[in-house]
Parts: structure tokens; C-alpha cells; sequence
């Protein structure tokens, strides 16, 4: 029976991560959150926005002749928001950056994310500063990317 890799990659992403013991100031979310979150850190795996409509992009794909295995490619899309209540820029770009790096050794790490896959690494990685009435927001937008077979 074929099933996708993506609801396990996912998990198991977000299992790396929350167990990561450089990310203890960090929320991990699995997936969008409702409104009231009031941290200063959070990393969303299986991030969406107005701009960003999929939390998952990919393709599957027929190895050779044989029906089986099925090659699945796609990109986790995830997010990293860091608030610097200081209204600095600089530190909260500096640490949204660190915590990026966290989430590359983690990678780096456990590339299987726990088993369910065959490699997972990160792909684009997208900056977005602004200044608000909270203080200054640094948002990185960044894929992981999974190459597995079903």
C-alpha cells in the first residue's frame, strides 16, 4: 500500500527541533497557530501565509519501470520569528539567524528526522525585518527540503 512520507517529515521535524536543547527559549509549532501566542521566539513547521498558500511543496515521482518504490521530493515550508521588545533590529536579525543555525545542525544532526525519511536539509531561506508597535520583528522564511522514497 503507498502512502506519502510528508505527515511523518513532518513530525519528526518538529521532534528534532522541540528536542533540540538549544532551542529551550523557542516555541516549536506544528503547523499555523491561532492568535494569543505572546513569546518573543517560535519556529512554525508547515508554515502558510496569504503569500505562502502551501505548507508543502513537491512531487512524486516513478522510479524506473517498477511500480514501487515511489520517489517523493518536497519542501517543508517553515518560518522563524524573533521580537526584540528594544525596538533593535540588529539583535533581533542576529538572533533569528542563530536560531537558523540551530535548525541546520539539527538537520545536520538526524537527517532522516527520526527515520521517516531519507534526507532532509535546508533549502531557500527568505529574511523579512520590520519594526512594530511590539518592537522589532525578524521573520525568516526557510524550506526543508526531503528527498525519500515510499
Amino acid at each position: 500500500m503507498w502512502a506519502s512520507t510528508t505527515p511523518a517529515a513532518i513530525a519528526g521535524l518538529v521532534d528534532v527541533l522541540r528536542r533540540d536543547p538549544d532551542l529551550t527559549a523557542t516555541t516549536v509549532f506544528d503547523g499555523p497557530q491561532a492568535t494569543g501566542w505572546s513569546g518573543t521566539e517560535a519556529i512554525t513547521v508547515g508554515y502558510t501565509d496569504e503569500e505562502t498558500s502551501h505548507s508543502v511543496d513537491g512531487s512524486v515521482i516513478g522510479e524506473g519501470l517498477a511500480l514501487s518504490p515511489t520517489r517523493e521530493q518536497y519542501t517543508i515550508q517553515c518560518a522563524i520569528w524573533v521580537l526584540n521588545g528594544s525596538a533593535d533590529i540588529t539583535a533581533a536579525r542576529e538572533r533569528a539567524y542563530a536560531v537558523l543555525a540551530v535548525v541546520g545542525g539539527a538537520l545536520t544532526s538526524d537527517q532522516t528526522l527520526g527515520g521517516a525519511v531519507a534526507a532532509a536539509r535546508l533549502a531557500a531561506v527568505a529574511l523579512q525585518q520590520e519594526q512594530t508597535q511590539q518592537g522589532a520583528v525578524a521573520s525568516i522564511f526557510f524550506g526543508v527540503e526531503v528527498d525519500t522514497y515510499t
